[in-house]
């Protein structure tokens, strides 16, 4: 537990802290713990479902009472949670890395001697209403990481009522981790692009994808660039609303901004020291990955290192390329950014 992490110890200025921290819960790797999980007494339940919520207005909320749950586990790994993706309320404190979709913004964070603390706040379109940790009414989320292994120590769950729910680690023991640094350095590089800004161009080849459509709806972003693909001329945010974008454009988007994708991939693998290899999670489908949206799919990604775009990406089913986009060029912008919501022109 003392040995530092490859990736460094946590730096102490608040705009690298916050980028460490995502980049460590990108390579998480855990074994055993003790767990302790406690729900604040509550006369009902709180909707947090948000617009996808499926509630319907009027429906009486269901009374719940305060309670304590304690979990003892053993020889539990986060490959067998990514194997299962299983909702126990327990499992984010050893796979936290199916918090990244949901996350919109990182509130703060905070350093201490063994431990960085961040404050989540949800996002409105990528924040599962069915999390029991991140659903995108909550008011915010604090998680306290551990920076050698990546399990979340402690989180708390705030709703416009005040405290929803905790959960924390009691005894910690870690046995046979196993850890690829190559395959976990691109998948921290991935999640690090939720909160790094980034102006760009690029030309993209569509190599194989079943569809044609590019329209999206553009969401403020600090991530943008001008994209051409296709005899189109595209400017795309890194953000973008998964219920009113094409498929073919949540791809390109999801080149610039590969954090999404981190929370459902399982079985990461190095191909280079920057290309990954991954399977993907069953049952991660709220909302829908354009690069990883269902399990019998295996993934490729390569990355550019310095900006963390997906330079590569590619999904195969049964030996069979169903999507495949290749960058031909990257570069900064020349001239003044295009604003953040242009729609294709021809």
């Amino acid at each position: 537990m003392a040995t530092t992490h490859w990736l460094g110890d946590p730096p102490a200025d608040h705009e690298p802290l916050i980028a460490w921290a995502l980049s460590r819960i990108g390579a998480t790797v855990a074994e055993d713990a003790v767990v302790d999980v406690a729900y604040a007494a509550r006369d009902a339940d709180a909707d947090l479902g948000g617009r996808f919520g499926a509630r319907v207005a009027g429906e009486p909320q269901s009374p719940r009472h305060g309670r304590t749950q304690t979990f003892r586990l053993d020889g539990v790994a986060p490959a067998r949670l990514r194997e299962e993706d299983p909702d126990e309320p327990w499992a984010v404190l050893f796979d936290p890395a199916r918090l990244i979709r949901g996350i919109g913004t990182v509130t703060g964070a905070v350093r201490g001697e063994n431990w960085v603390e961040l404050s989540l706040a949800p996002h409105a379109s990528f924040a599962d209403p069915a999390d029991a940790w991140l659903p995108p009414g909550a008011r915010g989320l604090v998680v306290r990481l551990d920076p050698v292994t990546g399990f979340l120590r402690s989180a708390t769950l705030h709703d416009d009522q005040g405290l929803l729910a905790t959960a924390r680690t009691g005894e910690l023991n870690v046995r046979g981790a196993r850890s690829s640094a190559e395959a976990g350095r691109v998948a921290a590089r991935m999640a690090r692009t939720l909160v790094e800004p980034v102006r760009l161009t690029a030309g993209v080849d569509v190599e194989a994808d079943p569809h044609d459509d590019y329209s999206f709806t553009s969401v403020p972003s600090a991530r943008s660039w001008t994209v051409s693909v296709g005899g189109q001329c595209l400017t795309l945010t890194g953000d973008y609303a998964p219920d009113r974008t094409s498929p073919v454009a949540a791809r390109l988007a999801e080149l610039l901004a590969p954090a999404r994708i981190v929370s459902h991939l399982a079985h990461v693998t190095a191909v280079s020291a920057t290309s990954v290899r991954a399977g993907v999670r069953p049952l991660r489908t709220f909302p829908f990955s354009a690069w990883a949206p269902d399990e019998a799919l295996t993934c490729g990604f390569t990355i550019d290192m310095e900006t963390g775009v997906l330079v590569r990406a590619e999904a195969e089913a049964d030996d069979r390329v169903v999507f495949r986009h290749v960058v031909t060029a990257l570069g900064a912008p020349a001239g003044p950014v295009l604003p953040a919501r242009a729609q294709p022109s021809r």
